[in-house]
């Protein structure tokens, strides 16, 4: 089978790679050749995937840079947290923030961008949106159903005269092979492409809690009967009668999000979403367990017929120290930093990664004009991307690994919560205290008030002007 070629090849097409491949386009050439491989059916990207996710203003940030359109779209599709609300499992009220304050204000008149408010959105129709931008660009090709072989990467040295490059052979399963001039980890929290740079590094720990992870669709009813319909904005619920604790959220069309984190010590067996007799039988012994519990029904309503349910054990373990070996190969998303999900920062990571990587590459190793041969070889000098990779890590590795440690702080606070009564009365006092001064948890402002652009803009102008193009 002929082997096929490309620029840069990208391994993984979820959030981190498909954003990749745009910021790529918009901000170093749109004539760059950038093939994504996702080992998924295309199919998975339909309205089965997975269940819904929060997005916030600095992953936010990095799709209005990409394309105003892009931002609009994904907004669109989801609904605006009106407020952070803490609550316990009775419905009880415990604090109430406001979300706008989650949202990086104007310096000069304290305005800010609406759209960057945070939001939750179902993840299939967040990887349509981003999916659909692709097709805007001809030189981006996404190819479904690609899993790298077995021993399936290789790269080797060739030697042009004076100068040398590395090319990168791909091989899949279905027999395919491309090669490519840089290559993009982002294939996830099993990653092929870190198990080739880094052989050694262990792969994720199970944490000993298992999330499930629900939306069902309730329609509004003025029946006095039913429960009270769950307000705007994100809910955190913490029962100490059940041991576990809960994030919901409304979706729009009607949606709810819901996500149940139980201490579960056994590894589960299955993982992924559930089948409808699974569902059936996951959804009946959630609602026995939060009635007999005393939970408020708002809360238990949407386990009385969801349209899917997902299982996930999290997995956890240290960022890398190390991205890349110094080559044309690094990695980017849950390849380089597992995520966990209680500050709502994962998939904002991946979205910072792919952002940063994009403006050092337009800085670094810029495509060079060839006047209206829009069509003729590429002009593309990457002698420069060591340099790239090195401040790649120097600007992510500690951001990352600063904004991970909150979020295992914040899931570690909630589970105690759950656990001890007089913890439980020290944590809400804290909350109650924090919200009253300063409107919101300050833990949320590590992960939103962060500016990609000008982290790139700080590294590039410590490096030196050399090679560097403005």
């Amino acid at each position: 089978m002929p082997t096929d070629t490309a620029d840069i090849a990208i391994i993984g097409g979820g959030i981190a790679g498909l954003v990749a491949a745009s910021a790529i386009a918009k901000h170093v050439s749109s004539r760059i050749r950038v093939h994504v491989f996702e080992q998924s059916r295309q199919a998975s990207f339909g309205e089965s995937t997975g269940g819904a996710i929060g997005l916030y203003a600095n992953g936010l940030a990095v799709l209005r840079d990409i394309d105003n359109e892009l931002l609009e779209t994904v907004c669109s599709h989801g609904l605006p947290y009106a407020n952070r609300r803490w609550r316990r499992h009775d419905g009880t009220e415990i604090a109430i923030g406001d979300e706008t304050l989650l949202v990086p204000r104007n310096d000069d008149d304290g305005s800010f961008d609406p759209r960057l408010q945070p939001l939750g959105i179902r993840r299939w129709r967040f990887l349509s949106a981003l999916l659909d931008h692709t097709k805007k660009h001809a030189n981006i090709k996404v190819h479904f159903e690609k899993r790298i072989a077995q021993d399936g990467i290789q790269t080797v040295t060739e030697t042009d005269g004076s100068s040398s490059i590395q090319i990168h052979k791909l091989k899949f399963k279905d027999g395919t092979e491309f090669t490519a001039r840089l290559v993009l980890g982002a294939d996830g929290v099993k990653s092929q492409v870190r198990a080739f740079l880094f052989p050694e590094t262990k792969q994720p720990e199970y944490t000993g809690v298992t999330t499930l992870m629900a939306v069902a669709r309730i329609p509004p009813t003025t029946d006095p009967s039913e429960p009270e319909p769950l307000s705007r904005g994100i809910h955190f619920i913490s029962s100490r009668t059940s041991k576990f604790h809960a994030c919901m959220y409304p979706l729009p069309n009607d949606e709810i999000n819901v996500q149940i984190y139980i201490p579960t010590p056994e590894n589960p067996e299955t993982w992924g979403k559930l089948d409808a007799d699974e569902m059936k039988a996951e959804a009946e012994t959630m609602v026995a367990k939060l009635r007999a519990d005393g939970w408020n029904e708002t809360f238990v309503q949407p386990w009385l017929n969801p349209d899917s349910v997902i299982r996930v054990g999290l997995r956890a373990r240290e960022p890398l120290e190390n991205w890349s070996k110094g080559g044309t190969m690094v990695l980017l998303g849950d390849a380089a930093h597992p995520p966990v999900p209680y500050i709502g920062q994962g998939a904002m990571q991946a979205i910072e990664d792919a952002g940063v990587l994009a403006l050092l590459i337009k800085h670094l190793c810029p495509v060079k004009s060839t006047g209206k041969d829009t069509d003729g070889p590429l002009d593309w000098d990457l002698s420069q991307f060591e340099t790239v990779t090195r401040l790649y890590e120097q600007i992510r590795v500690e951001r990352c690994t600063q904004v991970l440690k909150s979020s295992h702080v914040l899931g570690e606070m909630n589970q105690r919560r759950a656990d001890s009564w007089f913890y439980n009365l020290q944590y809400e006092w804290s909350i109650w205290m924090q919200v009253l001064a300063g409107g919101n948890l300050p833990i949320m402002l590590k992960g939103v008030y962060y500016s990609y652009a000008e982290e790139v803009d700080k590294a590039i102008a410590g490096a030196g002007s050399d090679n560097i193009a403005v």
